[in-house]
């Protein structure tokens, strides 16, 4: 009877569905032509996390235990006495996040005074939104530790941002970091700034840092960062031996984001196949995978504009609000999870 090798995927966001999507429209194919004509055919499972892991395992890849982990990076938590709420962290049930959503938008509807902590995409965004939702009826002030908001895009497109934001009511307040916040007795939230000051806000939104997901891995397969140490051209987990490989944002390799991720899987999916073919001859050329460092983000603001660039040139807004803006990529999550984005190497 032939031997029955596993390939596990951990995660199922966009890395974890892209790696396996690839590796069985392109990897697997081909494996199955290699074998004895006699032999089983290959049965995949579910993906379960951000990175990959085929048979020859390393000491330390076999001291992972096989547990249930939350998706590969995750909202930053502050000390376990200023735990982040339900909506902006991973709660592992996904109805917990939706009870979470559904609170929130009761508190918002009578909102006067909401704080936004985070000058990032995500701050950003979701104090636009709010802000065009409410149409002036609260007081929304958007906080970030930098001189700047959108610290990807240049200086003068985050101005761009501010004047937007300030437009449909947001009052941007630089050089103010969020270090803890505690519910009040009448139902308030006191926030704490690193400044000593203090906000008290009918909703508070913390929507900064992110942290990779990886506390249970060996610390020697973590950069002193915590994300995998993956080797930046290949994708490949060196230090855990052949056959492991890191795809996402917890990678560490790019500045993160559904755009460069979606660059590097061809490359992760070209070398899976390189390695996994070798012991039957395959003849699979390695690929390598370049970073690009250009300034590619885009951030609407409301439903009808926003500031980014792609490639290092200016996007205007109503070009961001179309293609992001009206749905944030919702409408091409199929392509996404039916693997039809994956149909060619």
């Amino acid at each position: 009877m032939s031997e029955t090798r596993n390939i596990v995927v951990l995660g199922a966001s966009f890395g974890g569905l892209s790696a396996a999507h690839h590796l069985c429209k392109h990897t697997l194919p081909q494996l199955i032509k290699s074998q004895d004509p006699k032999a089983p055919s290959t049965s995949t499972k579910e993906p379960r996390q951000d990175s990959t892991r085929t048979p020859g395992q390393s000491p330390s890849a076999r001291r992972m235990e096989a547990k249930r982990h939350s998706p590969t990076t995750r909202s930053l938590s502050p000390p376990a006495s200023d735990p982040r709420p339900p909506l902006t962290t991973l709660q592992g049930e996904h109805t917990i996040s939706e009870k979470a959503l559904d609170e929130m938008n009761v508190r918002l509807a009578s909102a006067k005074d909401i704080v936004i902590a985070g000058g990032g995409p995500v701050g950003v965004e979701t104090a636009g939104e709010i802000a065009t939702h409410l149409n002036g009826s609260a007081r929304i002030t958007l906080l970030t530790g930098s001189t700047k908001l959108l610290p990807q895009l240049k200086a003068s497109r985050a101005l761009k941002a501010q004047k937007m934001l300030e437009k449909v009511g947001v009052t941007v307040m630089y050089g103010a970091r969020a270090t803890g916040s505690e519910e009040t007795s009448d139902g308030k939230t006191e926030i704490r700034l690193d400044n000593g000051k203090t906000l008290t806000a009918d909703v508070y939104i913390p929507a900064y840092g992110v942290q990779p997901n990886t506390e249970f891995l060996p610390e020697d397969l973590k950069t002193k960062t915590g994300y995998v140490a993956t080797n930046p051209s290949t994708l490949r987990v060196d230090a855990a031996g052949p056959r492991v490989y890191s795809a996402g944002d917890v990678s560490g390799v790019n500045k993160g984001g559904v755009l460069h991720l979606q660059a590097s899987i061809p490359i992760l999916g070209a070398n899976m196949s390189h390695d996994l073919l070798a012991d039957v001859g395959g003849n699979v050329a390695e690929r390598k995978y370049v970073a690009k460092g250009d300034e590619t983000q885009l951030v609407p603001i409301g439903a009808k504009t926003g500031v980014g660039a792609f490639a290092g040139w200016g996007m205007p807004g109503f070009a961001i609000a179309m293609v992001k803006g009206k749905d944030y990529f919702l409408s091409t999550m199929p392509d996404i999870t039916e693997g039809r984005k994956w149909v060619k190497a």
